[in-house]
């Protein structure tokens, strides 16, 4: 994935609109989301700025719940998955695992009780023949 300065800006409006549309302030503009530490592998950290405190940053409460509520917009922009965009201390929006409504092991046990009934019978049925005989 080649990560460039037209990428990174594209990062910052996108948590820069979460952070409008999260607060309903439009105060937050792309300046204020810095970027740190970036490496190679698109790994970095980033903060956001409140502009109307100069230099202040913005609890990472919040951020965390902007980026949570926008969460498929950031992944559409970089046309990207929760598989393939990760936040840190950000959970997923992947839809739990589904879970049948019957357990797996009532199945097995099921089928296991069942092969032992059916060669019970068979054995029975198999004995009552020779009797005969």
């Amino acid at each position: 994935y080649a990560w460039d300065a037209n990428e990174e800006y594209l990062f910052k409006a996108m948590v820069a609109f979460a952070m409008r549309r999260y607060s309903s302030k439009s105060t937050t503009q792309i300046s204020n989301v810095l970027l740190c530490n970036v490496t190679d592998r698109v790994s970095f950290w980033f903060v956001v700025t409140d502009s109307s405190k100069n230099v202040t940053t913005v609890p990472g409460s919040e951020v965390e719940a902007a980026i949570r509520m926008n969460r498929n917009r950031i992944n559409n922009a970089f046309l990207l998955s929760d598989k393939t965009l990760q936040f840190l201390k950000i959970t997923s929006t992947l839809s739990p695992p589904v879970e049948p409504s019957t357990p797996v092991w009532l199945i097995v046990f099921g089928v296991v009780l069942c092969l032992i009934v059916a060669g019970i019978v068979f054995l029975i049925i198999s004995g009552i023949r020779k009797h005969k005989k």
